[in-house]
């Protein structure tokens, strides 16, 4: 038996020997450090790709809050609208609602005469709902009527206002004599559906 190797392959054994050394020494002190560092070049580019995407998003900023605000009036604006869906029923719900004013804000010293709605001959971008109305009033009861009509929502715009002081006493339907004060008021009242 031999127990020094031969000479040839002493060479070539101590050569695989200082391998599975380095190849030790590398598994035992340095292969869970590479390991953790390419983990964390990992995690740094995911991070950075994030970074990229909340910088664009950051740089649209302004934009997407005036976009916001855009949303925010438009919602507000829908208030102004008639709820309504069609010319017919929302004429209906603003003759209505003047009647309602009138009851609830002249205390007995106005009366509409009449309403009747009127389409419109102009297209527009939203659709006109007008009613044409007639009544006899007071001139301080009808200001408090047509300040609620402008002011309420939805909103309710009127145009075409004619007032005329009668000359003398007029006997009513009912037989009462309208009071002197009373004045013959002709006026359009429109409102827009959505």
């Amino acid at each position: 038996m031999q127990v020094i190797p031969d000479q040839k392959n002493t060479r070539t054994t101590a050569i695989m020997l200082l391998v599975i050394a380095l190849l030790l020494v590398y598994l035992v002190f340095f292969h869970w450090f590479i390991l953790r560092h390419w983990e964390f070049a990992e995690e740094i580019s995911d991070l950075r790709t994030q970074l990229g995407r909340f910088q664009v998003v950051a740089s649209q900023r302004e934009s997407l809050q005036a976009r916001l605000g855009e949303i925010r009036n438009s919602q507000q604006d829908a208030d102004l609208f008639m709820k309504e869906p069609e010319f017919d029923e929302a004429a209906a719900a603003m003759s209505d609602r003047i009647g309602a004013m009138v009851r609830t804000q002249a205390e007995d010293s106005c009366q509409i005469v009449s309403r009747q709605p009127i389409r419109p001959k102009v297209q527009e971008r939203f659709e006109k709902v007008t009613v044409n109305v007639r009544m006899r009033c007071g001139a301080e009861d009808f200001l408090k009527i047509l300040y609620g009509m402008e002011t309420g929502m939805p909103l309710m715009l009127v145009d075409d206002l004619n007032i005329i002081k009668p000359r003398a006493r007029r006997r009513t339907r009912g037989g009462q004599v309208d009071s002197p004060a009373s004045l013959d008021i002709r006026f359009n009242v429109s409102g827009y559906l959505k």
